[in-house]
């Protein structure tokens, strides 16, 4: 038995390819869910074709979204609760499974441990990547190294990252991270933005690093607002809305609309329009790419090298590095990825030729 466990809307956009491949050859597999995001993934999984979860560890912070340290900490202790309720139910389940957890965030640690915990071997999807800084981005960095020595399968994205997992077994390149087949998915079902409307650039700043130094959030805004070639729709959830529409209405910042988060497909359309994006997000950062449009990742250091020397700046919080960006983003325009292989079916031939596909 194949059992996914993950937490966040992201994890869920991203491990969705792999589940609907496993759909279409009719292998069985679970879906044992966190929800270290609340209402947003609860939107999310219909839409991205998912069904209900198998089981729910965790419903966030007392059903709420997790926005302050001491709800993680609650949430946590959660996650923690249910694994040692279940230990001896998972510990009596046949065996020849295999859990799979994704990425760098809190759940894909917690998911790991379970996996460990119940005798299953832990496949890791977009393993291998780092910064070279725990402290950037953080505590994501730290997060990816913990479950790089606990996991048994390691999915890394490009030679690059399969490298830094160099003396560990099983690591398989997957081409790419499965981002690309979300993001080529969704372009496949043709929704399209608004042709008519005005030109515009995509702004999405999330990251708890960035979120929680007010300075670098208002002098960010102003930047933005001062010298962007085209208006800014500006992507908010729960846990960023409060402090960017409050910088916005406090410095009058008129090109700057707070906008809310979207659907994956209508996000993907909107992603398509827009002329320039500036993000925090490795995700988006990923998802610009594929379709080569300009991209100011704004933060400290990335982990990840998708349009890196072509579509793509690393900011490292410098204001003069946005405003030349601004300045001369048209001219980063590359040509979309549509060709390339396709990293979910090279995960799930895997995972079938190690004899994790039972039928449904």
């Amino acid at each position: 038995m194949i059992v996914f466990i993950y937490g966040t809307t992201a994890e869920a956009i991203k491990l969705a390819p792999i589940m609907r491949r496993l759909d279409e050859r009719g292998v069985a597999y679970q879906q044992w869910v966190t929800f270290q995001h609340t209402d947003a993934l609860r939107a999310a999984m219909p839409e991205l074709g998912l069904r209900a979860p198998d089981r729910v560890i965790a419903d966030g912070w007392r059903g709420r979204p997790l926005k302050r340290p001491i709800q993680m900490v609650g949430w946590m202790a959660t996650v923690g609760g249910w694994a040692i309720r279940h230990l001896g139910a998972l510990r009596r389940a046949p065996r020849g499974g295999v859990v799979i957890v994704h990425g760098d965030t809190m759940t894909t640690v917690l998911g790991t441990f379970i996996g460990r915990l119940a005798g299953v071997p832990v496949a890791h999807v977009e393993a291998g990547l780092r910064s070279g800084d725990w402290r950037h981005p953080f505590p994501e960095e730290l997060d990816r190294r913990i479950v790089g020595r606990l996991a048994a399968i390691h999915y890394a994205p490009t030679p690059e990252t399969a490298a830094n997992l160099a003396g560990r077994s099983n690591v398989i390149v997957t081409q790419g991270n499965t981002v690309k087949d979300a993001v080529r998915d969704s372009a496949a079902r043709g929704l399209r933005t608004d042709a008519s409307s005005s030109p515009y650039g995509l702004v999405l700043l999330h990251r708890f690093e960035f979120i929680s130094n007010p300075q670098l959030v208002v002098d960010t805004l102003r930047t933005l607002n001062d010298h962007t070639p085209v208006d800014l729709r500006v992507v908010v959830d729960s846990y960023s809305r409060d402090a960017i529409e409050r910088v916005i209405g406090e410095h009058g910042l008129s090109r700057l609309t707070p906008t809310a988060k979207q659907e994956h497909a209508a996000f993907v359309a909107s992603l398509q329009g827009a002329q320039l994006v500036v993000t925090d997000s490795g995700g988006v950062q990923e998802e610009a790419a594929v379709f080569g449009i300009p991209t100011l990742i704004h933060r400290m250091a990335t982990e990840r090298s998708e349009g890196l020397g072509t579509s793509a700046l690393l900011s490292h919080w410098d204001q003069d590095v946005v405003r030349r960006f601004l300045a001369d983003a048209d001219t980063r325009r590359a040509a979309a990825d549509a060709e390339s292989a396709s990293p979910s079916d090279i995960i799930v031939e895997d995972l079938i030729a190690r004899g994790f596909a039972g039928t449904v």
